[in-house]
């Protein structure tokens, strides 16, 4: 999105975490850390986890050779250290998780433990550890049994070949707090990725955000970060081979 938008929103989102006292986790781009490290810093003095999201974004990472993927997953850590003091543990995947294994080694080459992508284990309900082919790491990745959203908008016609909808304040309500609903349930995970230049452009998306995390909260729902999910997997060494 817009960086300058991304600036002024993230702050408008700080500000409602506060007033409903939870924290989440930010997946930032190495650009937006360059080009406005004391926003990253803000985030994190906040209380709230970062991790990363690539560098630019363009192009995403699935198909393009091992070296350039890992360039780019370096350069993008690098930069979040250097606006926050944090290095980053977990990389969510842009364009809705586009990865593959060379993702995944040059991730753990650059000692990230966390990879969201569309890889994953499907006959789990949490994060698992995962062996990489051509390597001796093993990185972590979501349980597939989970399920997850994400805000959209009809302003990118085309993305992560997905076609998206104008954003219906009423629609994105039901459909996310059901989400919630059938986590607690079946005590599953539930995802929600909230875009930040999305509240700037989608009408009425941030009194939804915040009705949802109140309904979430209101029911005992654990916001789960990079570093708690880690911690919930245990170690990679404890993973038979």
């Amino acid at each position: 999105g817009d960086y300058r938008l991304e600036r002024v929103s993230v702050v408008n989102m700080l500000d409602m975490f506060a007033e409903l006292g939870v924290h989440v986790s930010f997946c930032v781009l190495g650009v937006t850390a360059e080009l406005y490290p004391n926003l990253i810093a803000d985030i994190v003095d906040a209380g709230h986890e970062v991790y990363g999201h690539g560098m630019y974004h363009e192009p995403a990472f699935k198909g393009r050779p091992y070296r350039e993927q890992r360039h780019e997953m370096l350069r993008m850590r690098e930069s979040i250290a250097d606006a926050c003091g944090v290095e980053v543990q977990g990389i969510g995947c842009p364009h809705h998780g586009m990865a593959d294994e060379d993702t995944l080694r040059a991730a753990a080459d650059v000692d990230i433990t966390y990879v969201e992508s569309r890889i994953r284990d499907t006959d789990s309900p949490a994060p698992v550890w995962r062996s990489i082919e051509g390597s001796d790491n093993r990185v972590l990745v979501p349980g597939g049994k989970g399920r997850g959203d994400s805000d959209y908008t009809d302003r990118r016609p085309y993305w992560a070949e997905l076609h998206e909808e104008a954003f219906s304040p009423t629609g994105a309500r039901k459909k996310w707090m059901a989400l919630i609903d059938w986590a607690e349930t079946n005590g599953q995970m539930a995802g929600l990725v909230v875009h930040p230049w999305m509240l700037m452009i989608n009408a009425g998306e941030v009194q939804v955000v915040k009705d949802v995390l109140t309904y979430a909260k209101e029911r005992g729902a654990w916001f789960a970060t990079v570093s708690g999910l880690i911690d919930l997997a245990g170690g990679p060494e404890s993973v038979e081979a």
